[in-house]
């Protein structure tokens, strides 16, 4: 869990130094239509880095590739993490669908619960990252040293693409590192959530469709878009959900503004906009069948928003208690169950059934060396195992990462 305040301000006053040292050079206008004046695709000039470049494997240093891809099947009803098949220090994992985690430590390892075996290894592109699993491979991002970055592999970790996604967008900014990039999951398209519009971007012909512009008013009649924070595609990527701040119109006297999720057609029709009552999110997490919107860790009721991608409706999920949610809130890989996490000397996993809305278990993690607490732990839940894996100490340098694995 990130708190993305935070790092949105950081990252303004970052991205903000960048553009001034770029001023000189008029940044092309994004366009659907015009290929020519924006260099979507570079492969000829490697003094230059290309906003997208096509991957040499020759020169991509993938250091071991049993074919996964093939094998990806149903979730497994078995789980087996075992640290002890990583080297250096664990710092996080994400999903990768079907039971199987990314697992990044001293490089980039694809591990698969259910057989307790590494499927394929690489250099990790980034040093945190945003996992999306896309038919024949995964799309990961975050920020790299040149802001938000996209790469493209294919199932044995080969990697394909690379993607500048700021120099993409040339003149807008992708910041949050939970939502910014958004992978359909036929791997066709990529969405683009930035500081001043919602961007679709068709990865087979390398056009770039502005849906969202916030500098020409967009919203609807009584809700004005803002600012975009994070987006996902839904209702077999027909369309794409989307959240960040909104203004009303017309204008309240003394209103702040205030959080809105909504949706839009990928060819830009149909745009919908909602104000949830007294909910302020702070990211948006994706998975299999749901759109998770934990809220802004100091607003944080007890209640978790979630969108079903299937259907695009939106429901609520309440905890046992009116303070969870405010020490991390964590969607399953395949959107059944959440957890949250309660710091307090020590860590108190709770774990949802999203649909009955039923608390189904409590874990107690308890360690004699305090350090551990005093940062957000990070939590996966596989579906199909019914088993929660709890990683605590992977962003502290001093100690060695606890893993913590039950069956809930």
């Amino acid at each position: 869990m990130k708190k993305t305040l935070c790092i949105t301000l950081a990252l303004l006053f970052t991205l903000a130094l960048s553009a001034c040292g770029k001023a000189d050079s008029p940044a092309p206008a994004v366009s659907e239509s015009n290929p020519s004046n924006t260099p979507v695709v570079s492969e000829s000039n490697p003094s230059n880095t290309p906003v997208v470049s096509e991957s040499n494997p020759s020169s991509t240093p993938v250091v071991s590739v049993p074919d996964a891809g093939s094998q990806q099947g149903q979730s497994p009803s078995s789980c087996t993490f075992d640290p002890a098949l990583f080297g250096g220090k664990l710092q996080s994992c994400a999903y990768a669908g079907d039971g199987t985690l990314f697992v990044l430590a001293d490089k980039l390892y694809l591990y698969d619960t259910g057989a307790a075996s590494v499927l394929a290894t690489a250099e990790a592109p980034l040093r945190d990252f945003e996992a999306q699993t896309i038919d024949g491979g995964y799309v990961l991002s975050g920020m790299g040293d040149d802001g938000m970055m996209a790469y493209i592999f294919d199932s044995s970790l080969s990697l394909k693409k690379e993607i500048a996604v700021n120099e993409l967008l040339a003149g807008d900014f992708v910041i949050s590192e939970t939502g910014g990039v958004a992978a359909s999951t036929d791997g066709k398209k990529l969405a683009f959530s930035a500081m001043g519009g919602l961007y679709l971007y068709d990865l087979e012909s390398g056009s770039l469709t502005t849906l969202l512009n916030v500098a020409q008013n967009a919203g609807t009649a009584s809700i004005g878009i803002s600012m975009l924070n994070g987006a996902a595609f839904a209702q077999d990527n027909s369309q794409i959900v989307f959240y960040g701040s909104g203004n009303s119109i017309p204008a309240v006297n003394g209103e702040d503004s205030f959080s809105i999720y909504g949706s839009i057609a990928v060819d830009g029709s149909g745009l919908k906009l909602t104000k949830p009552s007294a909910y302020e999110m702070e990211e948006i997490q994706s998975s299999a069948s749901r759109l998770f919107f934990p809220q802004t860790f100091t607003q944080a009721n007890g209640t978790l928003l979630w969108i079903d991608r299937a259907t695009g409706s939106a429901d609520t999920l309440s905890f046992s208690t009116g303070n969870e949610g405010k020490d991390g809130v964590y969607g399953s890989e395949q959107g059944g169950y959440v957890a949250t996490a309660v710091l307090d000397g020590s860590l108190t996993v709770r774990v949802y059934d999203v649909a009955s809305g039923e608390l189904i278990a409590t874990e107690v993690i308890e360690n004699s060396d305090p350090t551990y607490f005093n940062r957000i732990p990070r939590i996966y839940l596989l579906d199909g195992a019914r088993t929660a894996v709890v990683l605590l100490g992977g962003s502290i340098s001093e100690v060695d990462t606890l893993v913590s694995v039950f069956e809930f």
